[in-house]
């Protein structure tokens, strides 16, 4: 186990909303022990607190949108991710618009700035859930599992068929560092071809070349310069670092999607959290399930490479 960490001095950004278009400021502030991820909306003169957890999200389509029952916030995933990654366990997040500015496209902006804050260790020590028995989630031919896992390990595949994307997979053993080296940087993605159809719905209003990775089903390319051969993948996985986020406490597990999105992604964190209530906690560490060598095994020899696309 670690202790949590806040960031050690508040820090701002300022840059538009994906799917709003509108421009925005986002202050990070240092909170104390056991506050998780709580975001402020600032409206006129009253702020309203969102704590980041599964039951307060209200929209997954093209984003993660969290609710109070009062204001609405959208497009999180990417900052979230970006303090998951930066191991920042405790942070208020105030916003003067409700929505968090899409800055690069990826997480690059945010891990840039937590860096120049800096993280400050905490007294507490950070409490952990280790998987021993399998949880998952499904929906159509899509799947979340979670294996055992001594540590956190991430395998990502997607599928865009007739498309320049085609199927890929991304395999992640976690840190900072390798959040930093492989994760931070992908780009949010899209194909022109329905920009219209977006736009017509009141979304990706924000979007250009600078802030999305655009591909061409038509031309069969992408029309802006990779940062990644497989950076659609990538983002994927820096989208479920944001869904994993909502979890307020570390997770060790090897943790595998096949076509997953935000409301899988979701979804995952709910079943996790579902089961807490059966589990016994020693320590500060839930144990979910019966430990057994197959289990392990599994997720040490299991490749997704090989599953039908």
């Amino acid at each position: 186990m670690r202790n949590q960490n806040t960031i050690k001095k508040q820090i701002t950004f300022k840059g538009k909303g994906l799917h709003s278009g509108r421009i925005g400021h986002l202050t990070l502030k240092p909170a104390p022990e056991d506050t998780g991820l709580v975001f402020v909306y600032k409206d006129n003169h009253q702020r309203h607190f969102i704590p980041y957890t599964p039951e307060n999200v209200v929209d997954t389509r093209n984003n993660i949108s969290i609710s109070n029952g009062k204001v609405v916030i959208r497009t999180v995933e990417h900052l979230v991710a970006a303090l998951y990654g930066q191991r920042i366990d405790n942070c208020l997040i105030e916003s003067d618009m409700n929505e968090i500015p899409i800055m690069d496209g990826s997480a690059l902006e945010f891990v840039a700035g937590l860096e120049e804050t800096e993280a400050v260790e905490q007294a507490k020590e950070r409490e952990e859930l280790r998987i021993i028995n399998p949880v998952w989630v499904t929906s159509e031919d899509k799947f979340i599992v979670a294996l055992p896992y001594n540590g956190l390990k991430l395998s990502y595949t997607i599928s865009f068929p007739n498309s320049p994307i085609g199927t890929q997979t991304f395999n992640l053993d976690f840190s900072s560092e390798s959040f930093q080296k492989k994760i931070a940087g992908a780009r949010t993605f899209g194909f022109i071809e329905d920009l219209d159809y977006y736009r017509k719905h009141g979304l990706v209003l924000g979007g250009d070349f600078d802030n999305v990775h655009v591909f061409s089903k038509k031309e069969n390319r992408s029309l802006n310069s990779p940062r990644y051969d497989d950076e659609p993948v990538r983002h994927k996985v820096l989208d479920l670092l944001g869904g994993i986020a909502m979890l307020n406490f570390d997770i060790k597990a090897f943790i595998i999607s096949y076509k997953g999105g935000h409301t899988l992604d979701t979804m995952f964190a709910q079943r996790v959290m579902s089961t807490i209530s059966g589990v016994q906690k020693v320590g500060g560490v839930y144990s979910y399930g019966t430990d057994t060598n197959y289990y392990y095994m599994l997720a040490d020899i299991l490749d997704l490479e090989k599953f039908p696309s």
